[in-house]
């Protein structure tokens, strides 16, 4: 009985847990370049019994069976895929459009590779973000939303102070022109960095929708984006989670562990009835 506590208590912890996340995707609905994240059940695994009955010597021993000790979640996975692009008519903003990138078999299995822009937050580290909502400070330096530097693909930030007109044109291969309108003062300040990670399940995701992988350096960083990847200036990635199916996810998470809840009430009143025998 008290295994079966144990496992009703295991899928109340896992369902909120998910719950957390699904409500961290919805409220990131309206979050330029906001990846969703995915959190899977899985059930531990009967692992002693599986050695107690390697262990048996006698063929004459009785079979115990298998036992289920709940579920967890084992963690939570960004979805990558590409979500849609809207017009902003914002001078800085840019959207990546990957969808198109081939994927590549890595032990056995395809993966779909994903780009993102380089940045360098305020403790040097280097990072990745799908948010190209981009501004430009007093001084001329290219900053994300969330105040970090966004770097060219020589992997140092991009500074120039022309930008701070705002009369710039960013190209389908990441260049920047400042001035385009005018033939004789148009010249290119840079081109955005972009980095191509072949498994996008390696990154580790930080705050303000950055990522981080382990060993990556702006050495790395592409010098002519793939075929089957550009950029869109004056666009927004919108977020690709998908509000009804969010919300229906929630719903059905709730019933569940309402359900996980009346089963403990269940044990606890059985186990109230049980205290009371053998009393005068």
């Amino acid at each position: 009985m008290l295994r079966g506590i144990d496992t009703a208590a295991s899928g109340m912890i896992a369902l909120q847990r998910r719950q957390n996340a699904l409500t961290n995707n919805l409220a990131n609905v309206e979050t330029p370049g906001f990846k969703q994240d995915s959190s899977p059940l899985r059930s531990f695994p009967e692992m002693l019994l599986e050695r107690i009955r390697q262990s048996e010597i006698s063929g004459d021993a009785p079979k115990i069976g298998t036992l289920s000790m709940g579920v967890y979640n084992q963690e939570t996975l960004p979805l990558f895929s590409q979500g849609s692009l809207v017009n902003s008519n914002m001078p800085f903003d840019v959207a990546i459009n990957d969808q198109a990138l081939p994927p590549i078999l890595e032990n056995e299995e395809y993966i779909k590779p994903a780009a993102f822009f380089a940045v360098q937050t305020a403790d040097g580290s280097f990072q990745f973000t799908r948010n190209g909502r981009f501004s430009v400070n007093e001084i001329g330096q290219l900053m994300t939303s969330s105040g970090d530097l966004v770097l060219g693909k020589n992997g140092r930030p991009i500074s120039d102070q022309e930008l701070t007109s705002g009369n710039v044109s960013i190209q389908n291969n990441g260049d920047i022109i400042v001035n385009p309108d005018d033939p004789a003062r148009a010249r290119t300040v840079a081109s955005l960095g972009i980095m191509v990670v072949n498994n996008p399940n390696q990154l580790v995701k930080k705050d303000n929708g950055l990522y981080e992988l382990e060993g990556a350096a702006p050495a790395m960083l592409a010098q002519t984006l793939p075929a089957g990847m550009q950029l869109h200036h004056k666009m927004i990635e919108q977020s690709n989670v998908d509000t009804s199916q969010t919300i229906t996810e929630m719903m059905t998470n709730i019933r569940l562990y309402e359900a996980n809840q009346k089963v403990l009430q269940a044990y606890d009143k059985t186990l109230e009835q049980l205290n009371t025998i053998g009393r005068v």
